[in-house]
């Protein structure tokens, strides 16, 4: 019979103790917004990826006017006021070219084509720059990116906006159903920022260049740097 006690005893306790339990580590009170920040600027910084290429018999003799027009483009980007640290060489390829004619590959001989990376700090200095490159024969600018120089600190003030939106909206919730906010305890965050590209710019911008010695002036607009925060708080 002590026995049978004992173990009815046990049995009641263990019965009992996932209730008392669950009620401990019952989760808080909360609330979960999304915040959301935007700011729109004016971008200060363009990167143009610039192609040189020059077609001849032989590789050799490719690569020789490639890195002659590559020098005299370098030359161009450099009296415009880009310093060496904003050049960048990015390919050199070598192949051969053929056209199609009679139903079969014709051979055109040996193209050399180099790349640069260039980024141009002074916004006013785009449009002459690009001219002067197209003049110093570069056979394409392949693409201009917009962007900005110190992107870090605008996505900060985005940040900030979002988290201010983020305990505004959770304070209002809050107070209008008849709640006290409390402290936030899950915090997640995302920027949503990327480059403005605008490719093949070129094609517009160098038939105008080779037809007048005026340059057109480059119209960038604005930029949006948008920036998204989840947060939950507790509730008192």
């Amino acid at each position: 019979m002590p026995n049978l006690t004992f173990i009815l005893i046990a049995s009641l306790l263990f019965m009992l103790q996932p209730v008392g339990a669950q009620q401990l580590q019952s989760p808080q009170d909360h609330i979960s917004v999304v915040g959301t920040g935007e700011i729109e600027e004016e971008p200060d910084q363009v990167i143009l990826n610039i192609s040189i290429s020059a077609l001849e018999s032989t590789v050799v003799e490719a690569k020789q006017v490639a890195d002659q027009r590559y020098t005299k483009v370098i030359e161009q980007i450099k009296a415009a006021g880009v310093e060496d640290k904003d050049i960048k060489a990015t390919r050199i390829n070598a192949q051969p070219q053929y056209e199609w004619g009679s139903s079969k590959r014709i051979y055109q001989g040996e193209q050399v084509s180099r790349s640069l990376r260039v980024t141009v700090n002074d916004l006013n200095k785009v449009s002459e720059l690009m001219q002067s490159i197209v003049e110093s024969g570069v056979s394409t600018i392949d693409s201009m990116t917009t962007g900005f120089q110190n992107l870090q600190a605008l996505q900060q003030q985005a940040l900030g906006l979002a988290a201010d939106d983020a305990k505004s909206k959770a304070e209002f919730l809050a107070k209008r159903l008849g709640r006290e906010l409390g402290q936030a305890y899950l915090i997640t965050e995302r920027n949503n920022t990327s480059p403005v590209n605008q490719p093949n710019i070129q094609m517009m911008r160098s038939s105008a260049a080779l037809e007048s010695n005026q340059a057109p002036e480059e119209m960038f607009g604005t930029q949006t740097i948008k920036a998204t925060v989840n947060v939950s708080f507790n509730l008192l």
